[in-house]
């Protein structure tokens, strides 16, 4: 099991690995209203949030087992930021074949124009052609590539 673990991307298992972390912490959220004899009422929110990580990483983890990703890079070619937090709103990126524009981006480390991302996305994940760009709504992971 460790070797099938070992064998799936590292930005992937550290996905994977966060995930289980978050069913840690409803857990142990579970396990201090208990201690302080808390209200039955106080304990929903703490098992949905263990099954809802759980469920996340199990299938996240079923995914990646069976290979059900695409691996895509593609050289960073513009940033777009939104205006007041400078949060990154879209990434355009370009490929030998596509060009690509990730939507809904989290935060990256040091990003700039002309770095060389590998982005994970779903196989099943939906893709759309706008303005001569395949627009990715939804990705697992995206990895910067040293």
């Amino acid at each position: 099991m460790k070797e099938k673990f070992l064998s799936i991307p590292e930005v992937l298992r550290k996905q994977i690995l966060l995930r289980f972390a978050g069913t840690g912490i409803g857990l142990a959220m579970l396990l201090i209203v208990l201690a302080y004899r808390g209200d039955w009422r106080f304990l929903i929110p703490c098992i949905a949030l263990s099954l809802l990580c759980l469920g996340s990483a199990a299938s996240l983890y079923d995914r990646c087992l069976q290979k059900k990703y695409v691996a895509v890079e593609g050289t960073c070619t513009e940033i777009e930021r939104v205006p007041l937090r400078r949060r990154i709103k879209a990434l355009c990126l370009r490929n030998d074949k596509h060009n690509i524009k990730l939507v809904g981006v989290r935060r990256i480390k040091n990003l700039m124009t002309g770095d060389l991302l590998t982005i994970y996305v779903a196989d099943d994940a939906a893709v759309y052609e706008i303005d001569g760009y395949q627009v990715v709504c939804n990705y697992l992971a995206i990895e910067k590539v040293p």
